[in-house]
């Protein structure tokens, strides 16, 4: 059933859609050569002749492109599972955080943990913007409605990158109720606290060096070229087989299509944060922390 499924739509793939011009210019590339290589001459001289070699010339490619295609595909589903570890922690080190802050917060200033708390309910929110490149406007409504006109203000003032000041504030606010704290073994939840904290650092630095730091174009480009290569080759070891023209097309347009796909879902998942459900992870984590805060 999901074989049939999938196949069904197969029309409506944007994935297909993509490589649908690589496809055409491989078949249309395939079919022209394989004619020419057939029937044309060079004085008495066939060319035919001189596609004996293409076979061993495609073979000796195959395992190389085979090997680079899984070294690029593995590279960006690593990116993506890193991306969801480090989405997990977030959401669990903010459900952690939101506890300490309930039960050891709240009984010495009430208004400094729900502050605390209304922060911690946006970071996620904050994340999602910067690494899909929302515009500052686009989150303005959240930071007021969560925090009011004046945090907001103060949180869009902020020359460093909102998840970064988010948590300096949130840090910020907790050094202060220590200080205020009369409980000499304070200091246990307030390492936990500070725990958390450099855990939610260490996130927000984590999801930016995934969007700042991709894969090296060099190795993009090298795959691209033994993929071109490859394909070129790929009609004059058909002809040298003695595969028709038509089948030559056939064949090229299915190979085209495998290889320039494979590598085109290897572009798609480097960049890991768009085929994440940031918006559902986000509300998640605001909802968590609402419910911890609000628990009896």
């Amino acid at each position: 059933v999901r074989y049939i499924r999938h196949i069904s739509k197969w029309p409506l793939s944007t994935s297909a859609k993509k490589i649908f011009p690589a496809v055409i210019i491989s078949a249309t590339y395939s079919l022209v050569m394989s004619y020419i290589f057939r029937h044309a001459r060079i004085g008495k001289y066939q060319l035919t002749a001189t596609t004996k070699g293409a076979a061993a010339a495609l073979g000796a490619l195959t395992a190389p492109l085979a090997l680079l295609l899984t070294l690029r595909a593995n590279a960006s589903l690593g990116r993506l599972n890193e991306a969801r570890i480090l989405w997990g922690r977030l959401i669990l080190r903010g459900r952690n955080l939101a506890l300490v802050l309930k039960g050891y917060v709240m009984p010495i200033d009430p208004a400094t943990a729900i502050l605390a708390a209304r922060y911690l309910s946006i970071l996620g929110w904050s994340i999602k913007a910067t690494v899909r490149n929302e515009s500052a406007s686009s989150q303005r409504e959240i930071y007021e409605m969560m925090l009011g006109k004046e945090e907001a203000a103060w949180l869009h003032a902020q020359t460093t990158k909102p998840p970064i000041a988010i948590v300096h504030r949130l840090r910020h606010l907790i050094v202060g109720v220590c200080m205020m704290s009369t409980n000499p073994n304070f200091f246990v939840p307030h390492s936990s606290m500070e725990h958390a904290l450099d855990d939610l650092d260490a996130t927000t630095g984590g999801c930016e060096r995934l969007l700042t730091s991709p894969i090296p174009p060099t190795y993009s480009r090298h795959l691209s070229r033994i993929m071109c290569l490859y394909l070129c080759i790929l009609p004059l070891a058909s002809v040298a087989s003695g595969m028709p023209s038509l089948g030559s097309m056939l064949a090229s347009a299915i190979v085209s299509y495998v290889l320039v796909g494979v590598d085109e879902i290897g572009m798609e998942v480097e960049n890991p944060f768009p085929l994440l459900p940031l918006q559902q992870m986000s509300a998640g984590l605001q909802s968590l922390v609402g419910e911890t805060m609000t628990s009896s």
